[in-house]
């Protein structure tokens, strides 16, 4: 992939790359000729500038979004799961959500992460569901 197209610098893309295949930023800064703090400088920026993109990608797959509604503190994963099936039936823009009820339950469990605990939601969020059918967390 070429540079131009991403988020992320030459230098960032190849210590990316080296760090993917198991070498240590210890080897990366000997075979670079730089030192290992340099490395996990670079290293670090270059995993904000993917979350930064990640961050983008999420916004724009939220105004895309034509269902959403809060889950309050309380509400079990199974009830949640079940209101989001019948959300996306009753909404007048014929979505399907593209999970089964056990990979909707993993989905919502990854993007709430510490805001459902023990299959209960502990701190208020919404949940959006997209025109392809996939569910997002804000």
């Amino acid at each position: 992939m070429a540079v131009s197209d991403t988020t992320l610098t030459e230098r960032q893309m190849q210590i990316l790359r080296l760090r993917n295949d198991g070498h240590s930023q210890e080897e990366i800064a000997a075979e670079l000729g730089t030192t290992k703090q340099n490395i996990s400088a670079i290293e670090k920026t270059a995993r904000k500038n993917i979350k930064r993109a990640e961050n983008t990608l999420k916004f724009v797959k939220m105004l895309n979004a034509p269902i959403w509604f809060e889950v309050s503190e309380g509400t079990r994963l199974d009830d949640l799961i079940g209101t989001i099936y019948s959300k996306a039936d009753a909404g007048d823009a014929d979505v399907h959500v593209r999970y089964d009820g056990i990979a909707l339950a993993s989905r919502i469990r990854e993007l709430a992460g510490e805001r459902i605990r023990h299959r209960v939601v502990v701190v208020n969020f919404e949940i959006g569901i997209t025109m392809n059918g996939d569910v997002l967390v804000r």
